[in-house]
């Protein structure tokens, strides 16, 4: 089981919503948090994250040791990097080529860094770990299979991996850990397990080549 019983989500689309309804299930509490007021998204979560509880976006990190990122990259300038100071961020977004990014994501991206090492430049005083953005909503909304279906997690601090590899052992998949948060680029979008369901060693001969 996780050494947490509370998660904060940011974004509350398919995927947010999806993390939102797949921790439940595994009995960790969720509070999540979009554009919107806890109001305004009332009817939303009543329908597609019922046991969420819906918090304004800065509250997000409030009382949690950890909050999934699952917001599109064109809109992270509207998230502030003080919400998750001391926390363990888990970038579940991925990069999309049609999708206009803020200027500072861009020059990272020119620089050669990952989708990940960008984000964990702009919001730096949190521990950024990619997890969870090759995994589709309906697959984690059915994760159980005879055959286990494996999840990256990529960071540079290993005890923020290990945290990370705990929830996603919890939501019902199996952790394959990499050393490094530039690793987290085998797991975006046109990589060959993007959406596709891996075992844990066809996972690691990809991820951690």
């Amino acid at each position: 089981m996780p050494s947490f019983d509370r998660i904060g989500v940011l974004g509350a689309g398919r995927a947010g919503t999806a993390f939102a309804r797949a921790a439940a299930r595994s009995g960790i509490d969720v509070q999540i948090a979009s554009t919107r007021t806890p109001t305004q998204m009332r009817y939303h979560l009543m329908q597609y994250a019922p046991q969420a509880r819906a918090v304004l976006a800065e509250e997000v990190a409030d009382g949690v040791d950890l909050v999934i990122l699952a917001v599109p990259q064109e809109d992270l300038d509207d998230v502030a990097p003080a919400w998750f100071t001391d926390r363990i961020l888990v970038d579940a977004t991925n990069r999309w080529h049609d999708e206009p990014l803020p200027e500072w994501f861009e020059k990272g991206l020119a620089s050669g860094l990952s989708s990940s090492e960008v984000i964990a430049q702009r919001f730096d005083t949190a521990t950024v770990v990619k997890a969870l953005n090759h995994i589709s909503h309906w697959a984690m909304d059915t994760p159980a299979a005879d055959e286990e279906r494996a999840a990256a997690v990529a960071s540079d601090s290993p005890s923020a991996a290990k945290v990370v590899a705990d929830l996603v052992s919890a939501l019902g998949f199996a952790p394959v850990v990499a050393s490094s948060l530039a690793a987290g680029r085998h797991t975006e979008p046109g990589t060959p397990y993007f959406n596709v369901a891996a075992t844990s060693e066809q996972l690691a001969r990809h991820f951690l080549a």
